[in-house]
């Protein structure tokens, strides 16, 4: 009897879902050959913003901005990088990190606009047109509409104990970038670029 009531259900399933119990045997489990089609993403519901675009680029290891350890000068040159990103609603910056993960080797410098918050790695400098982004005390640095960054990040020697860094041709740098909607939503950037010396 429970034999035939699970067929009974099954069948009802199968034939609810469009299936026949016929074309449900016949479904390959393992295809030998990929599938070619193409799926097309569902655009971004009525009410609901897509995530805006980001440009994420490496400019030049130039100027000497910051030390590994604070927001003091070395001597040594850092690493400058530029982001554009285009904001569809006022929104505030909360943090930025930026990485370099290759071969085992993880780095990662952090800018935190809350002073209150500890950053995880290497700290780096933000400026927005021309002008050194200071922490403040809100939820984070105002932005709306196209906003362009430079920051720069520092070569690391030993930092820490085991962080070691220096820039060179061809390596993958990423980036994160938190911020809050004005509508209260939180959202994210996320970006690579090469750097080329």
């Amino acid at each position: 009897m429970k034999k035939f009531l699970f067929s009974l259900l099954l069948v009802t399933l199968l034939i609810t879902s469009g299936c026949s119990p016929k074309s449900a045997s016949s479904v390959q489990t393992n295809p030998t050959k990929p599938s070619t089609q193409s799926v097309q993403l569902p655009s971004s519901p009525q009410g609901q913003s897509a995530t805006p675009p980001i440009n994420f680029r490496w400019v030049d290891l130039k100027t000497d901005i910051l030390s590994p350890k604070d927001l003091t000068t070395d001597g040594k040159r850092d690493g400058h990088f530029h982001v554009t990103m285009a904001f569809a609603e006022a929104t505030k910056i909360k943090y930025i990190i930026v990485r370099y993960t290759e071969f085992g080797q993880h780095v990662q410098w952090a800018w935190q606009y809350n002073p209150t918050v500890a950053i995880v790695g290497s700290p780096m400098t933000v400026f927005d047109d021309g002008v050194l982004v200071v922490q403040g005390t809100d939820k984070g640095l105002a932005s709306s509409g196209i906003t362009d960054l430079d920051f720069y990040i520092s070569e690391l020697n030993n930092e820490n104990g085991r962080d070691t860094f220096k820039f060179e041709s061809g390596q993958t740098i990423s980036i994160q970038i938190k911020y809050i909607t004005k509508s209260g939503a939180e959202e994210e950037f996320n970006a690579t670029t090469v750097v080329t010396m």
